[in-house]
């Protein structure tokens, strides 16, 4: 609880410092969508579809990038021990702060999607089960925030290919290209991860067509193992690192 707190604490301190880089943030997320949207989405996918791939991934690429970038800045300034010696292990630490990343993320959603529909006649349908599946993606998400933060304690500079990373999900989230248009066999490979999985599975039901038990079971099964691996994957490199002394070289 202490823990929560204090990161909370810190949240709303750098929150109100730097709130002129969230209005931005809103400002360009909002852009994207508009050149997406008019360029790409009433042509190739519907309202829908287009909604549910492009919030997937402004949600995803907010969690990602969180915990990975936090600690290669730690270790740029040379703080990054000071982590280690709490109370709280590090992988709670950067959990509690990866799920506050997530509600100020779905805050800027929540104002994305209000001027968005304020500037632009939009015709949006969801069913409410289409939330299921994007809440039971939060675990995937916050796996991949895991796994690069692991990535991060051994090579540092990890959080540099963030935006590479956080692009190439938008490309290939179903805004561009309809997952229907996508080779059979890239397909398959992609929907073995739960990001891509989690999407479909939304539009799938955003088109409602029937989504059957085992798919559903499928997507918790996803999210979590990748939630869990992640977690374990952690702890090894975390363990790695301070065996050789490298968590303070930069």
């Amino acid at each position: 609880m202490n823990l929560l707190k204090a990161e909370i604490s810190k949240t709303l301190i750098e929150i109100k410092t730097y709130y002129p880089d969230h209005i931005v943030d809103v400002i360009i997320k909002y852009f994207l969508f508009l050149a997406f949207f008019l360029g790409f989405g009433t042509r190739n996918i519907g309202n829908d579809s287009f909604l549910i791939g492009y919030s997937f991934w402004i949600i995803a690429s907010y969690i990602i990038s969180e915990a990975s970038v936090q600690l290669s800045y730690e270790k740029q300034i040379g703080t990054i021990e000071q982590l280690f010696i709490k109370p709280y292990s590090s992988s709670t630490i950067l959990l509690v702060r990866s799920l506050l990343m997530f509600t100020v993320s779905l805050v800027k959603f929540a104002l994305l999607a209000i001027v968005i529909f304020l500037t632009m006649r939009i015709s949006v349908s969801l069913p409410l089960p289409v939330l299921v599946v994007f809440f039971a993606s939060i675990f995937g998400f916050l796996g991949l925030g895991i796994f690069l933060s692991a990535l991060t304690l051994i090579f540092t500079k990890t959080a540099s290919f963030e935006s590479v990373i956080s692009y190439a999900l938008l490309v290939l989230s179903g805004v561009i290209v309809p997952f229907g248009n996508i080779p059979s066999a890239v397909n398959k490979i992609m929907y073995s991860f739960p990001y891509f999985y989690g999407i479909g599975l939304a539009q799938k039901l955003g088109a409602l067509q029937e989504v059957k038990i085992l798919e559903w079971v499928f997507l918790f099964l996803l999210n979590f193992a990748a939630f869990a691996l992640s977690l374990f994957f952690y702890e090894l490199c975390l363990k790695y690192v301070r065996r050789r002394g490298m968590l303070n070289k930069y």
